[in-house]
Order: structure tokens, then sequence, then C-alpha cells
């Protein structure tokens, strides 16, 4: 046994099995929340999407449980019909990739021995979301030529296309794209060191976190339903970067505290909670409760945050834009907090 394996066993018999109080999320930020109303021909979209693009019975179940549609209704309550279910096609589609492709391909076996197989998968379906993006004719293109032999990667066409299409901000449709790029490459990061038994060092973790969390395309996602003519300069701009991390930490850090006893179960020590166990030296209760003020702190970040993106919004003439993104930051979390 490695001396990684023997450190990763030591962590599991620190934390598995552990009773912990897990904080109330709306608690730690306490912004209000709002949900649209439930739609059967929402779901019907979806599920219309699942059929197409999901033939394993138990990943097509695992994607109706954790229910898309409600995940976009949280996030998104402010969005029209269509862009609603472009929301919801990017929420299942995540979670496809999340929970079928990373999960249980690598913990099961499709990918095993295959890290060629793991990068083709990232690199076809980052080539099909830049192509279904920028080409001068997005539903002209032909997903299964760019993305051969891959499902999940050739069904963003599907959605992304639309976004290409129906974007009205450059801006946006750019930082999409950035954010995209990070988060494919930060999960495909985390699970290769999770493959190569390695604690992670915290500021490490931090930083792939950050990306791997998905939160920052799911941003770009609602913003995008906002149907917001965001200027060239705005998401450059070091304020509202800054905006958008403090609401990524904070959903990053709660999905790390409500998943942590799943993926201790499964053996994964890539996770906030283990990792402050074993670096600080502090127990899962005292780890899950430093989570929670690390959580606190950024929505107290954020909230000091406010009055300078107001400021910003008003001196550049955008104050409506800024006030539809200060609202889809909060929305983004308190529609994941509800959903979770």
């Amino acid at each position: 046994m490695s001396s990684n394996q023997v450190d990763v066993k030591l962590l599991l018999a620190k934390c598995v099995g552990q009773k912990v109080k897990i904080p109330d999320l709306f608690a730690l930020c306490p912004w209000d929340v709002e949900v649209s109303p439930w739609s059967e021909k929402l779901e019907r979209e979806v599920e219309l999407w699942r059929s197409r693009w999901i033939d394993d019975p138990t990943s097509l179940k695992r994607n109706r449980i954790v229910d898309p549609c409600l995940f976009a209704r949280g996030v998104a309550p402010k969005a029209a019909f269509d862009e609603l279910v472009i929301m919801s096609k990017w929420v299942a589609w995540t979670m496809a990739l999340i929970n079928n492709i990373l999960s249980t391909a690598y913990d099961f076996g499709e990918f095993d021995d295959r890290p060629q197989e793991v990068t083709a998968h990232r690199e076809q379906t980052i080539e099909l979301f830049r192509q279904s993006l920028f080409n001068k004719s997005p539903s002209c293109v032909n997903p299964a030529t760019t993305a051969p032999g891959y499902l999940t990667a050739q069904s963003v066409h599907e959605w992304a296309a639309v976004v290409g299409e129906k974007s009205i901000s450059a801006s946006l449709k750019n930082w999409t794209f950035e954010v995209f790029v990070n988060s494919c490459t930060a999960i495909s990061r985390l699970q290769h060191e999770f493959d190569e038994g390695t604690i992670l060092n915290l500021e490490t973790y931090w930083n792939i976190r950050m990306d791997s969390s998905a939160f920052l395309p799911t941003l770009a996602v609602v913003l995008f339903t906002d149907q917001v003519a965001f200027p060239d300069w705005f998401f450059d701009h070091k304020l509202v970067r800054k905006a958008a991390e403090l609401a990524n930490t904070i959903i990053w850090i709660t999905n790390d505290i409500a998943s942590a006893r799943y993926e201790l179960q499964c053996k994964h020590v890539d996770n906030f909670i283990p990792l402050l166990v074993h670096h600080k030296g502090i127990t899962p209760q005292e780890a899950v409760d430093e989570a929670g003020r690390a959580t606190h702190q950024a929505y107290l970040d954020f909230e000091a945050l406010e009055p300078q993106l107001t400021r910003l919004g008003e001196s550049r003439g955008v104050a409506y834009e800024m006030q539809r993104f200060i609202a889809s930051c909060r929305f983004a979390c308190t529609g994941i907090f509800h959903w979770t």
C-alpha cells in the first residue's frame, strides 16, 4: 500500500461514521428565495431531451431524481419559458456529465485506465460548445461530427446552439465560453487527483473547486435567460468578477458540506470537509463549522461589495444591467439552496 493510500485510509477513518450538525444554509446566506411555478410543459421538454441523449437506464433514473427543472425554476425564477427550457437542459446536461460520466464511469470502469478517452471527451465537448456558441449558423453544426462516440458531449449542442443564436450580449457569450472551459478542465483535474490518491492542500483544492463547482457557467446561463445586453467591458471588470467569485464560494462550500457524507462513503476525500480535518487536525464537526463561517463571510463580502457594483453601474450607464447581474447572483445561490 502506497503512502498516499495509507493517508487516505487514515483520513477516511477520522471522518466516516461521524455525526455532524449541518448548518441552515439560509441562515448562512439569508437572501430571499423565489421559485417559478411547476410546469408540466417544462418537465416534458426536459424528458424529451433525456430520451434523445441518455441511453442508460440507471443514468436516466438518476437524472430524473436530481430534478433539473426545480433547480432551473429556482436559479432563474424570472425567466420566460423558452429560456427556462435552456436553463433546465443545461442543468440536466451538467448532472449527466458530473454524476454519470465522471462519477459512474470513473468509479465503475467505463474510463478506467483510458486517460486518452477522458481527454478526448473533454476536448470534444469544449470544441462542440465553441462551435455552438460562435458558429455563424450554430443550428447547422453536426454534433456527431465534432464529438463522435460520446452522447453526453454531443448533447451540448441542443441547448448551446440556442444560446449561440439568441444571446444578445457578445461579452456574456465570451465569458460563458471561458468559464465553461475552466469548469470542464477543473472537473477532469479533480477526478485525476482522486484517481492518483492525492490529498490536495487546501489552497490547491480551493483554486480547483472554484472552477469544478460549475457555478460560474450556471450563472452565465442564468444571465442568458435574462436577455440583457451587457456591455463589452462588463465581465472583464474586477468588481464583477469578484462578485461572481463570492457567489461561487458560497455555493461550492455549501455543496461540499451537504455532499461530504456521501462522498466519504464513496471513499472520496476531495472535499473541503475532510481536507480541513486532515490539514488542520480538527474534528469533522469543527470542519463543518469552519466551512459554514467561510460561507457566511463570502455572503457578508458580497453584501459589502454591492454598493460598489451599484455605483459602477450608475457611473457607466448600465444601472439596470448591473442590478440584473446582482439579482442573478443572489437567485443562483438561493435557487441552489432550495433545490439542495
